[in-house]
Formats: structure tokens, sequence, C-alpha cells
């Protein structure tokens, strides 16, 4: 009878925010590990001009901060530009005018410092607009012949014949430009451009800035390993003298090989382009109830990457503003949707969610489609961008933020929850892991100090032995539990606390 009445009380008896039923709390994190990708232009437009804006994103902070719990963010660039992406830069110096003014920037910088948040901006360094000064400077005296008074002719490769990868520029000269002729390649190589990028570092991490996302790294020196990982222990040295805890992470689509030697150069994280998507671990694992398998994955990917980088940390996302997201795959089943957040919003490292995937927002083909305004209400288009130019696709939600947070069934409310249980556990974010093989194929489960996350990748209960267990928090589904004895059901998730 005592023991029944243990297991009865085990699930009634929930842990703060991991409750299905009762109103969560926010819990403050002793850790930062929770990033929000935001495609800056699609998120919240705050003065009614259909581009979302930086004052959008700071009438948001309290959403992004209490309803979801994320505690940092990474802005996608915001730098002037002539395209919707930005990801073409003309002023290092400055804030696209459709986005605000300096002064919105730094307003924002200095609200989420006071609440204890982190920033983070999109830098991207290997290619620049092709109506940069610098660029306009280098054509125009490499066509004049006046290279030997024009510092800048350096800053970019020319060449007098035609290259793959190359865009003519003129008669006989063409530049490297490897993802499109508005985009000119810059020569990293070049000392000056070293420098000017050291003054670019100095000046955005004076401002409050916790550090960058660096886009397309393996294109730095055209996918040549060794000169893309002394570049990036260069950069990694000049931020860490800006700001000894700064954080970069480094966009690096390429095999997992590759990435894991980057580490190599210090960045603290490349994304885990190996576990994203439709076709990533994550996805499949799940799919395929292979709880134990994805599990060796998370350790053996977490050792490798701390034995070129003792300080290493995995990048974990789902989707992000160039994959389709995932909503459109995971949403045909729901068991899916709500496994594939529980998972990886509680592994090592830090973990980005991209704007909308936590409310069930789809778009697929073409980038434009992929970047489709944040839906903040069904029923009110306040703070509603209008979509990219070019998206062929549109939202289909029936429930947005606002009708979500009203709904304790809700995609979003169970994001909440997994991020607020987070929190809860730094250890889940820093601490070493470990695999605990509980002798079910479908059962993942790894362990961080006293602290083991479970899920169940499967519709039967499982019942294992784990010997001490001093609480169970549940993150979603069902649970009981005894001293030495857990019983998950079926997609379910929890953090055991044992004894040590």
């Amino acid at each position: 009878m005592k023991r029944l009445l243990s297991l009865i009380l085990s699930i009634l008896l929930l842990t703060g925010c991991a409750s299905s039923s009762d109103e969560l709390e926010y819990v403050k994190p002793e850790i930062n590990s929770t990033y929000y990708q935001i495609f800056v232009g699609s998120f919240s437009d705050s003065d009614g001009d259909g581009i979302g804006d930086l004052n959008g994103i700071r009438e948001k902070l309290d959403y992004i901060q209490y309803d979801l719990g994320a505690n940092a963010i990474w802005l996608t660039p915001i730098h002037p530009s002539p395209t919707y992406h930005k990801y073409d830069v003309v002023d290092y110096y400055g804030v696209d005018e459709d986005f605000g003014t300096m002064e919105d920037f730094d307003a924002l910088v200095d609200e989420m410092n006071e609440r204890g948040m982190d920033l983070i901006l999109d830098l991207v360094l290997n290619h620049t607009s092709s109506r940069h000064p610098w660029f306009l400077k280098a054509v125009s005296a490499q066509l004049n012949g006046t290279c030997d008074q024009t510092p800048e002719c350096d800053f970019y490769n020319f060449s007098t014949t035609p290259q793959t990868g190359f865009a003519r520029a003129g008669n006989d000269l063409y530049f490297e430009a490897v993802f499109w002729e508005g985009m000119p390649d810059l020569n990293l190589a070049n000392e000056t451009v070293r420098s000017e990028i050291q003054d670019i570092v100095g000046f955005w991490m004076d401002k409050g800035i916790k550090g960058f996302r660096l886009d397309a790294t393996t294109h730095f020196f055209a996918e040549n390993l060794e000169k893309n990982v002394e570049f990036l222990t260069w950069f990694n040295d000049i931020v860490k003298q800006e700001r000894s805890d700064a954080y970069l992470v480094g966009e690096a689509w390429t095999s997992g090989s590759i990435v894991n030697r980057m580490f190599a150069s210090g960045v603290d994280s490349f994304f885990n382009f190996d576990f994203s998507q439709q076709s990533g671990d994550i996805v499949k694992s799940i799919q395929r109830g292979q709880g134990n398998a994805l599990a060796n994955l998370v350790v053996n990917h977490t050792d490798t990457i701390q034995s070129f980088n003792e300080g290493a940390l995995d990048a974990v996302f789902l989707s992000n503003h160039d994959n389709n997201r995932s909503a459109g795959y995971l949403s045909v089943n729901e068991n899916y949707q709500r496994m594939a957040a529980s998972t990886y919003l509680l592994m090592p490292g830090n973990v980005f969610i991209y704007y909308g995937e936590e409310i069930g927002m789809k778009g697929s083909g073409i980038d434009e489609n992929k970047r489709l305004p944040m839906v903040w209400s069904t029923s009110d288009d306040a703070f509603i961008p209008n979509p990219p130019p070019n998206a062929t696709q549109t939202n289909t939600l029936e429930k947005g933020v606002k009708e979500q947070l009203e709904d304790k069934t809700s995609l979003l409310m169970h994001y909440q929850r997994v991020v607020c249980v987070r929190n809860m556990y730094p250890q889940i974010s820093r601490a070493s892991v470990k695999v605990v093989d509980l002798g079910e194929e479908s059962i993942y489960a790894t362990q961080m100090d006293e602290i083991i996350v479970i899920h169940n990748f499967s519709d039967d209960s499982q019942t294992v032995k784990i010997n001490g267990i001093e609480k169970v928090t549940l993150v979603d589904g069902t649970q009981s539990h005894s001293q030495n004895e857990l019983t998950l059901g079926g997609w379910s998730s929890v953090v055991v606390t044992i004894t040590q």
C-alpha cells in the first residue's frame, strides 16, 4: 500500500514549471543557454510599415523571456543592405533604416542587459555587398590602373581570366563571388582587412553584445580547412580580448568530420547540422524509436568536439532561416513534434529556437517561404509584418501566439514547459554528459551530474530500473516511480534526480 501511494503521489505532485496543469512560473537560469533566432524583418513590426524592426523586438522581450523562457537572442544581419535578407552588407557600422536607428539598437541592448539576457549579432565576413564602398573603390582602381594608390584593391580577390566562382567586373577583370555577383568575397588574408574587422568587432562589443554568429565559415578560404581554422583562431582571440565571456557560434554547413576539426580554432560552437532538419539524427531517431542510439550519438559528439576544444559547446537546432521549417514534416504526428522539441531542448550545450517554430509555423521551398512573418494572433494583425518579397506561401496557422498562450495543450505551452525545465537544471547545458543504458532501445537517457534526462521514443509505456531516485520532474506525458524504478508513458519525458 505504501509503494502504491508513492506511485500515485508521483503522478499528481509535479515539480514547478514541469506541470502540465498548473500555471507556470518563470525560472531565471544560472546560465543563458537557450537562444531565440530572429529573422528581423519578419518578426515584429512596431511602426506599421510592414517590416519587422528593432523596436518591435524590444516590445516582444516579455514574450521571449517570460512566455517562452529563452534567455538569449541571435539577430540575423541588421546592417544596411540592398536586399531583404541583409546578408550583403554595405556598412558594418550601421543599422539598416528598415529596422530602425542606432538609438533603437542601443535601447534594445540596454534593456536586454538589464534583464540578464544575451544578444549575438550575425556577422557576415566572407563577403560584402557589391555596393560596399570598399568594393566600389577596388573595382574603380582595378579598371583605372590606380591600385598602387588604393589599398582596397587587395580587399577582394581579382583575376584577369574567368574562373569558377568568379563574376565579371569589366573587360578582362573578374572577382571572386561564390554566392552571387552581388556578394564579392573578401580577402581575409589581407592584414588591412583584418584590422578593419577588429575595429568592427570592437565597435559592436563596446555596445554590450555577447558575441557573434559567423556566416559561411567554410567559405572564408574556399573550403581550405587549415586556412579557415587559422582565421577563426585569430578572430576568436580578438573577440575574447574584448570580452572574455564572449560567445561565438559558426555556420559550417559541411561534413561533421570537418566541423569537428574547426573546433580547434577555439570558437565556442558550430551549428550541429548532422542533428538538424528532416534527415538529421534527431528526427530520424524519434521516427525509428531509437532513443538509446541517439543518446550515444549525443555523448560521442560532445566528447569529440571537446577533444579539439575542451570548452566546446554543441549548438543544436531543428531548423533555421535556410531550412524547411520543422513543423512541415513533424506536425503530421503530434508525438514526433512534441518529442523533437523535448529532445533537442534538453541536450548539452546551447540550443537555438527559430522564431515561430514554437507555434508550429510552416514554410518550405524558396528562402522567402522559410522566413514568413511571425503570427502574433490570428484575430489581430498588430505587430505582424508583411511577407518577404516573392514569398509563394502564406501562414496557415489556426492559432497564433495570443491564442496558444491561452491554450494549455498548445505547442507553445509545450515549448514553454521544456525550456522552463532546462532553465531549472544548469547541468543540462554545461555538465559532463554520459549515456545511461536502461536496457530499452526506445529509451533516450543521458546523465549530467546527479540528473538523468530520459525520453521514451515509443507508443508503449516502459519500466526501467534506476537506483536512488530522489525526484522526478515531468516534462511531458506521464510517469510513476518508486525509489528504484521508473515507469514512463509512451512519448513521455522526465528529468530524474538521483542520489550520488
